[in-house]
């Protein structure tokens, strides 16, 4: 499914970070809403229960002081404490107007309406003259009724308060839990919001990291597409544009080296024969100087002809997979037959080949492995000081033939190590490293033991180089 990026990357980013935010966002307002309801919840519960608790303790008060100013004034008579009662009587009907206004229940209700009428009926006998007046201990009576009623007023609006309180307490629990409940639920959403971003950003930056690591392998074929953001989308354009010029470019120099090394291979069969017939004295006797400057001619022909089927070789490699040959073959008879190649140079610099060889026989493609061993024993032989000894070995192991060439030259520089098998490298120094001529030997030999399913590798070695070449014995045919 072709997913739809926005025109640009910024663009992305802002919508990720954005989508990612949301559910966290969403959790803080409700969360501030809950808190918001809770504190005015709480914030009117209490000023309820302080009106209440003012209010009826207020009653409980004004009931008092009524009945102290009502006994005083039936002892003395003094008009004054008539004139207190009366004020006791209005602060009490205030509080129960105040008590009214709050949202009671209905017990609450029907126990202050009767405590409103027992204390205007109270209040009209107070006020009448003395002589009409009520017996004092039936007033008193009264007055303890009065007393207890408020009283109950009082004790129920505290049940009530520890009712809301409990209500508060049981509110404040649930909302907690609600909001810890969707903490829970929503981070995992904005988490996976934020995965499926980065997914959806990562995605075309993982596409254009691989297209950009298969142009520095050298890997021109596949054509470079990028879906993501406009601007990464032009920018894989622009790779895939490069990637056409570098695949032109890489094309241009496999026939430039192909048409280069057939070209070379006609003047330079000339120059052995030429070689050969001198060495060979066919035109007249030499002299020794002149015997001297025909090997040196002989010699360096073999060397160019050598270069040049590497040449041929790594191109060929690279236009086409090698193709197997497979037949039975002898290591050590191959192996002696390279030696013999190079008998002249061994014999010259007096070097002494030690031979570790077990009889072994491989299924493998005969020209293939001939340029392997051929390279290595090359390498070997030519960087070997004079009188020094080179070792080869051949034995098995776990059904592979192993193969190992250690010489006593200067060995592989620590620099060179990690491009020791790359195309065309040859060290700082040809002297001091093995890689030398046209730095393509030990190149194709690793891409012909690749394609046997072997390999090559160079083993730690105090001094000289040390190759390790392992082969299966029976090889898969390609």
């Amino acid at each position: 499914m072709q997913i739809a990026y926005p025109k640009s990357f910024l663009k992305l980013l802002l919508i990720g970070f954005a989508l990612a935010m949301l559910p966290l966002l969403f959790a803080f307002g409700n969360a501030a809403l809950y808190l918001d309801r809770l504190a005015t919840q709480s914030r009117d519960t209490v000023t309820q229960a302080v009106q209440a608790t003012r209010a009826s303790r207020a009653l409980v008060e004004q009931i008092t002081f009524m009945e102290r100013s009502a006994r005083q004034y039936w002892v003395l008579e003094d008009e004054l404490l008539l004139d207190n009662y009366e004020r006791a009587h209005d602060k009490f009907i205030d509080s129960l107007e105040d008590l009214d206004r709050l949202p009671l229940t209905s017990k609450q209700k029907t126990s202050l309406h009767q405590l409103t009428q027992q204390e205007a009926t109270l209040y009209q006998n107070v006020m009448q003259h003395p002589a009409q007046a009520v017996p004092a201990d039936e007033m008193v009576a009264k007055f303890a009724e009065l007393t207890g009623k408020a009283q109950d007023i009082l004790d129920e609006n505290n049940r009530q308060i520890d009712r809301e309180s409990a209500i508060l307490a049981e509110t404040a629990e649930r909302t907690q839990q609600i909001m810890l409940w969707q903490t829970l639920t929503l981070i995992p959403v904005a988490l996976l919001v934020a995965i499926i971003i980065t997914f959806l950003v990562a995605q075309p930056i993982r596409r254009m990291d691989a297209a950009i690591r298969k142009l520095g392998e050298g890997d021109y074929k596949e054509p470079i597409s990028i879906d993501g953001p406009g601007d990464l989308r032009s920018l894989g354009e622009r790779l895939d544009w490069l990637r056409a010029q570098l695949n032109e470019l890489d094309q241009q120099k496999q026939r430039f080296l192909r048409n280069v090394s057939h070209e070379l291979k006609t003047p330079l069969t000339a120059i052995r024969e030429g070689s050969e017939l001198l060495s060979d004295e066919v035109g007249g006797a030499l002299t020794p100087q002149q015997r001297e400057i025909a090997g040196i001619l002989r010699e360096s022909s073999l060397r160019l002809q050598k270069m040049i089927e590497n040449l041929l070789s790594y191109t060929a490699v690279q236009f086409h997979a090698p193709h197997l040959k497979l037949e039975q073959i002898a290591l050590t008879k191959l192996t002696e037959e390279i030696l013999g190649d190079y008998s002249l140079t061994i014999s010259t610099k007096a070097i002494n080949i030690q031979r570790d060889f077990f009889p072994t026989e491989i299924m493998a493609d005969q020209e293939k492995i001939h340029s392997v061993i051929d390279n290595l024993v090359s390498n070997a032989i030519k960087y070997t000081p004079q009188s020094s000894n080179i070792r080869i070995s051949i034995t098995q192991q776990s059904g592979h033939a192993i193969i190992e060439v250690h010489d006593g030259g200067p060995g592989v520089m620590s620099a060179d190590k990690a491009k020791l098998f790359d195309p065309f490298y040859r060290g700082d120094s040809v002297y001091e490293s093995l890689v030398s001529g046209s730095g393509l030997g030990l190149s194709i030999a690793k891409e012909y033991a690749d394609a046997h399913g072997g390999e090559i590798i160079l083993l730690p070695s105090e001094r000289g180089a040390h190759f390790r070449v392992s082969l299966p014995l029976k090889a898969v045919k390609s």
